[in-house]
């Protein structure tokens, strides 16, 4: 009550203290209620969440991307904008999303390339793969395809090795970037045959497959999803494959074991991570959601048909793996005698 209260008859004086009352129940009502709003404001998602990919438009991961950011933005009720971001093989990319904010609303489409081999491949990444990334869910697997330029004359493993014992040096292969997956596999290839291989970086597969569209390089380590239609036109030509077994879709090209090199049985990952400290809830909204769309037939069907076989998984799951391919990296790098870039 104030003097302006005190002033009034008392009719009014009674009136004035009712209204007053109501207001307090009122103020004090809205005041507690406003840690349960703020709670449903906060509640994830509220807006658009961003897809980085770390290689350029047309690539494998940006192929497989897209399928899956349309069905998880059905199942999230918000779009999911891919962006790609390419250089560095894929570490560019990486960093950005290691130093976004821990909201779930920056992500990467990560693999094995700028998760497990760029920290031993390059000479200096900007983040840590363990420190700085909340593993969310795997989302597919596929090995790797070696394709040549059709004038080129071999038609398998065995011919290109051949060919490059004839000619050290001088036979070029094109990657998504150095410290790749493909990058190192290249490396692996020729160390375990006794071959000399040109290393050709590029920024992402989709300029390497223009490159040895355009006879600029011979060969391409690549993934089997982005030469499909390159391969049955005959554009290029599809060598080998690094999986443990034939690929569904190549099933007339041999792998790198069955020519006798066990040790490249080597079968590339696909993840989703997001930076560190994401709040539990969040991250188990974002796997929910994604084991929902690595299940969606659509997505199942598209990947298949492209040689990619669709996975999920937990975060502890994949967490446990990135540090296992950690290892396995460090160690293929070290005996491929590959020098950081």
């Amino acid at each position: 009550m104030n003097l302006h209260t005190l002033s009034l008859s008392p009719i009014s004086r009674q009136r004035a203290c009712r209204r007053l009352a109501v207001s307090a129940v009122m103020s004090t009502a809205l005041v507690a209620g406003l840690p349960q709003a703020c709670a449903q404001d906060s509640a994830f998602p509220q807006r658009a969440v961003r897809m980085i990919i770390p290689f350029a438009a047309g690539g494998a991961i940006d192929i497989m991307a897209r399928p899956i950011g349309r069905r998880l933005q059905e199942f999230l009720g918000h779009p999911v904008i891919i962006d790609n971001r390419a250089g560095g093989g894929g570490s560019l990319a990486a960093e950005l999303v290691a130093r976004s904010a821990p909201d779930g609303y920056t992500l990467l489409m990560g693999s094995t390339s700028p998760l497990a081999i760029n920290p031993a491949a390059l000479a200096k990444v900007g983040y840590d793969t363990i420190r700085d990334f909340s593993p969310i869910s795997l989302v597919a697997t596929q090995p790797l395809l070696i394709v040549s330029h059709p004038s080129l004359p071999a038609k398998n493993i065995k011919d290109v090795i051949a060919l490059a014992r004839r000619n050290p040096g001088k036979l070029s292969y094109g990657s998504a970037g150095p410290g790749t997956s493909n990058h190192l596999t290249g490396a692996l290839l020729a160390h375990a045959a006794g071959i000399d291989l040109l290393h050709v970086p590029y920024k992402g597969g989709g300029p390497a497959l223009n490159a040895l569209l355009g006879g600029e390089i011979e060969l391409q380590v690549s993934q089997p999803n982005t030469m499909v239609a390159f391969v049955k036109s005959g554009r290029v030509r599809a060598i080998a494959t690094t999986g443990s077994k034939r690929s569904a879709i190549y099933p007339d090209v041999g792998t790198l074991v069955e020519a006798g090199y066990k040790e490249l049985d080597i079968t590339g990952w696909y993840c989703v991570v997001g930076p560190a400290n994401i709040p539990r809830p969040t991250v188990e909204r974002l796997n929910a959601d994604l084991r929902r769309t690595m299940a969606a037939a659509d997505v199942r069907s598209i990947l298949l048909a492209e040689g990619t076989d669709p996975v999920a998984s937990s975060p502890e799951e994949l967490g446990a793996l990135m540090k296992r391919e950690l290892v396995r990296w460090a160690a293929a790098v070290k005996l491929a005698g590959v020098r950081p870039e």
